[in-house]
């Protein structure tokens, strides 16, 4: 079903939780420029030396007072520092100048505003890019060309210099140089949607606690239609450290708290620091996706594995309605993992400890009341049998689950 196929693309140490609010969350993007502040649209950012300092420097459309709206412009150098050079903020160059930055990844018209199709006899373009005078895609239904493009075949055309940038968003006709019409393909409801923060902020409000039990899709399914999730929902994370703390033990009798990661590390990162939680990760909804984007090709990565459909920037940390738990662990689970990643972990403490910089700005428990509420809704018999195994590190293979559980002081039972 359209809307309700979605896969969750996490790593064993990464926890999905309900992104509640709280006292130390980072401020929220704004949806517009402030009086008096030009903006500054299809921005990039660009890192060079000016006057012996690595600065960052913005290259982008103008649009504000003194110049003519949609100049090239590059600003000044800029006297932010790189994470808050990001969409919603407000930044200010060595001149005295300030910016507005326009979330450009995002899709901003109303999808029932737009065609959901091609007029009879015009060709539909898809996976558009434009580049200079010309505009590149794929083309369906060709028309005009003798011979004809075959359907998925990809070509480019020659647009006026003067056409509108709006019109270039999905859903709309254009025309190219020689006044031929074509169809930019309805894909609203793939790409991410633009959202609005004083609304997103609301719904925040509303989320449950992890101990209503309420699940991830639970809350897709609320707020998908208000929302417009798109087929790549990402997700900021959020890196827990391996600083120990006093705290109230949760888990129900039968377990112990250090045994599971979630229970026992509660101090964290600053949100939204880029530097510390470093990339997003995804839930993609495989319904909307078409297959030609599934089959036969690798993930772009685990942060961004599908290119076209997911943006390329950290999605703003108080914009999103959940957030993942990235746990360091302890030195013994971090080295314990046989990934990728082994040959760096193995041994190496130094490695350890510089991943943990940074990791004690706060305190957060909202996920700690997952396990009691997990007993109470499968009962405790199942629950020691699908957790068997929770916070022991020796190698795989030494004993069987039977013993295990013999061990522990439980029984092994059919589930």
């Amino acid at each position: 079903r359209r809307g309700m196929t979605w896969v969750l693309l996490l790593d064993v140490d990464e926890y999905i939780a309900f992104n509640t609010i709280e006292d130390d969350d980072p401020p929220s993007p704004l949806e517009e420029a402030p009086e008096g502040v030009a903006t500054l649209k299809d921005w990039k950012v660009m890192h060079g030396r000016i006057r012996g300092r690595k600065r960052a420097q913005l290259f982008g459309l103008y649009e504000g007072e003194g110049t003519r709206n949609g100049t090239h412009i590059v600003t000044g150098a800029i006297r932010e520092s790189d994470e808050k050079i990001v969409y919603g903020n407000v930044v200010r160059d060595d001149y005295g100048t300030r910016y507005f930055l326009h979330d450009d990844s995002t899709k901003y018209q109303d999808p029932k505003k737009v065609l959901s199709q091609a007029p009879e006899g015009i060709p539909t373009l898809k996976s558009i890019q434009v580049r200079g005078p010309k505009l590149y895609g794929v083309i369906y239904n060709d028309t005009y060309d003798n011979p004809k493009k075959m359907d998925g075949e990809y070509t480019h055309i020659q647009i006026h210099p003067k056409l509108k940038r709006e019109l270039l968003k999905s859903g709309n006709i254009i025309q190219d140089s020689q006044g031929r019409k074509y169809f930019i393909e309805n894909e609203q409801l793939l790409w991410p949607p633009h959202v609005n923060a004083s609304q997103v902020l609301r719904a925040r409000k509303e989320l449950p606690a992890v101990s209503e039990g309420k699940t991830i899709l639970d809350v897709i399914e609320r707020y998908r239609h208000q929302f417009y999730f798109g087929s790549c929902l990402q997700i900021p994370r959020v890196l827990y450290g391996s600083k120990e703390s006093n705290y109230q033990p949760m888990a129900p009798t039968g377990f112990n708290d250090k045994d599971f990661v979630t229970l026992r590390y509660r101090w964290h990162a600053q949100k939204g620091n880029f530097d510390v939680n470093k990339f997003q990760k995804t839930i993609i909804d495989v319904s909307r996706v078409p297959m030609d984007h599934l089959e036969g090709e690798q993930a772009y990565n685990i942060h961004r594995p599908l290119e076209y459909f997911c943006r390329a920037d950290v999605p703003r940390f108080a914009t999103s309605l959940f957030r993942v738990n990235h746990y360091l662990d302890s030195y013994e689970a971090y080295t314990y993992r046989n990934d990728a990643r082994g040959n760096k972990r193995k041994g190496c403490m130094e490695c350890y400890l510089k991943k943990g910089n940074g990791t004690d700005f706060a305190v957060n428990d909202n996920i700690r009341p997952w396990l009691r509420s997990f007993v109470d809704e499968v009962g405790e018999a199942k629950a020691h049998v699908l957790l068997a195994g929770v916070g022991d590190f020796r190698p795989l293979g030494e004993e069987t689950l039977v013993d295990f559980m013999a061990e522990k002081g439980g029984k092994y039972v059919e589930v």
